[in-house]
C-alpha cells in the first residue's frame, strides 16, 4: 500500500490548472476529488451547472493524472465513496496513512464553516492554502473601505486599477476617464444579427443517468448529449479568444441591452470558466487591454473598459462584501418583505414579457446577463415583497 506525506482535497470549483501545486508532481502528495450528494442537493440546481460542474471535474483530474500526480477520484457511483467529506477524507487518510490534509480556500461561506468544523474531528492536521485566483484577498475590500465608509465601489474600483496597472496612464486613467458607463447603454439596432458559436459539445449522458439513478433534484432543462459549456483550460482559453474577437469591439456599448431572440448579445460566457478557475482574472483583463493596445479603432476604450470593469471592479467588490458581511447578509431582510417567490419562477409561464423571456431563457440555457438579473427578475422580487430568503434560493438553483 503507498504511503503519503500530504492528502490534498480539491472542490469542485477548484480546477486551477495554474495554481503553483500543478507545477511539478510532488510524489509526497495525494490528491483527492468527490463528487458527494450534500453538494449536489443543498439546492436544485440547474441541470446544466450539475453536468458542467461534474464533466468538468472528471476532465481536470484526467489531465492532471497525465501529468503525473497521483489523484483518488470518487465518482458518484465508485464503491468507497461514503458521501460526506469527513467519512470519505477519514477512510483516505488511513488507507494511505496520510499525515496532513491540505485544501485550498472554499469560496463559500458554507464551506468554509464546514471546513472548520472538519478539521476538528480529523485524526491529523488541516493547512489551507490560497486559490491564486482572486486578484484581492478576502478581507482586502474591508481593509481599504474601513470602518464607517461608504462601500462605493467605484473607488474601490479605481484602487484596483492603480494596484493592477491595468488601463492606466501613468498614474491617470487611459483616455482620460475612469468609467465609461454612460456610453455602456445603448440599444440594440433592429438589425441586430445574434453572434453565433463558440460553443462546445459534450456528451454527459452517462452522468446524467447517474443523477438520476441517485434521484438528484433538479431544475432547468439540458440535452445532456451536448452540454456547451467548457470542459477544460483548453477550452476556456479558446471560448476567450472567441470572445475577444468576435464580440469584445461591441460589449460595451451593448452591455445592458436585451434582445427578444439572441440571449446572449455580446457577453463574454466566462463566468463558468471563471468561477471553476480554469480561467484566472487578470488574464482575462490582459486579454481585453492587450487587444485594445494593438487595435484602438477596432476595440474602443469604452467597450474594453466596460468589460474589464466587471471583474476587476464588480466581481472582485462583491467578494469583499461576501466575506466581510456573512453569514448575517444571509438573512438581511430589511423591508421585512414576506411575500412568497410566484411558482411561474420555475416555469416562465407569465404574461409579463420581460419575465418571461429572462425566466424562460435562464431555465432554458442557464444563462442570464446582469441586466436580466437585477433589473428584470431583482427589481422585480423587490417591488414584489418577496421575502429575500426565497430570491437566494431561486438564484442559487438557476
Amino acid at each position: 500500500m503507498n504511503h503519503f506525506r500530504c492528502l490534498r482535497l480539491l472542490l469542485g470549483d477548484q480546477l486551477n490548472y495554474q495554481h503553483s501545486w500543478f507545477k511539478q508532481a510532488a510524489p509526497e502528495a495525494l490528491y483527492v476529488m468527490m463528487e458527494i450528494d450534500p453538494e449536489l442537493t443543498y439546492a436544485p440546481h440547474h441541470i446544466q451547472k450539475q453536468l458542467a460542474y461534474l464533466g468538468a471535474m472528471r476532465q481536470f483530474a484526467r489531465e492532471i493524472a497525465e501529468k503525473g500526480h497521483q489523484i483518488v477520484y470518487l465518482e458518484l457511483e465508485s464503491k468507497d465513496n461514503k458521501h460526506d467529506f469527513l467519512l470519505n477524507l477519514n477512510w483516505l487518510i488511513a488507507q494511505y496513512r496520510i499525515e496532513i490534509l491540505e485544501i485550498q480556500q472554499p469560496d463559500e461561506y458554507r464551506l468554509a464553516q464546514q471546513f472548520e468544523a472538519i478539521a476538528e474531528k480529523l485524526p491529523i492536521k488541516m493547512k489551507i492554502f490560497d486559490s491564486e485566483h482572486f486578484i484581492t484577498t478576502r478581507n482586502e475590500a474591508a481593509v481599504f473601505f474601513g470602518a464607517g465608509k461608504n462601500w462605493l465601489m467605484e473607488s474601490f474600483y479605481r484602487a484596483m486599477r492603480r494596484k493592477t496597472g491595468v488601463l492606466l496612464d501613468g498614474e491617470k486613467p487611459a483616455g482620460g476617464q475612469w468609467n465609461y458607463d454612460k456610453e455602456n447603454q445603448k440599444s440594440l439596432p433592429k438589425s441586430h444579427q445574434a453572434v453565433r458559436g463558440g460553443w462546445f459539445q459534450h456528451d454527459y449522458s452517462a452522468i446524467f443517468e447517474q443523477l438520476q439513478k441517485r434521484k438528484i433534484p433538479y431544475t432547468g432543462k439540458a440535452d445532456p448529449k451536448a452540454i456547451r459549456w467548457p470542459a477544460n483550460r483548453h477550452e476556456s482559453l479558446q471560448l476567450l479568444d472567441y470572445f475577444v474577437k468576435y464580440k469584445l469591439s461591441n460589449f460595451g456599448q451593448f452591455q445592458d441591452a436585451m434582445h427578444q431572440v439572441d440571449p446572449y448579445v455580446y457577453h463574454s460566457l466566462l463566468s463558468f470558466s471563471l468561477n471553476t478557475k480554469m480561467l484566472n482574472p487578470l488574464e482575462v483583463i490582459k486579454k481585453a487591454e492587450a487587444a485594445w493596445k494593438s487595435n484602438p479603432n477596432q476595440y474602443p476604450l469604452a467597450a474594453v473598459e466596460g468589460f474589464i470593469r466587471q471583474i476587476l471592479g464588480w466581481r472582485e467588490y462583491m467578494r469583499g462584501i461576501y466575506w466581510h458581511k456573512m453569514p448575517e447578509m444571509a438573512n438581511v431582510n430589511y423591508f421585512e418583505h414576506q411575500h412568497k417567490l410566484p411558482s411561474w419562477f420555475w416555469t416562465g409561464e407569465t404574461k409579463m414579457n420581460c419575465l418571461s423571456k429572462t425566466i424562460g431563457q435562464t431555465l432554458e440555457a442557464a444563462y442570464a446577463h446582469h441586466i436580466q438579473r437585477l433589473m428584470v427578475t431583482g427589481n422585480f422580487t423587490l417591488l414584489a415583497g418577496i421575502d429575500p430568503a426565497f430570491v437566494h434560493e431561486w438564484y442559487l438553483a438557476v
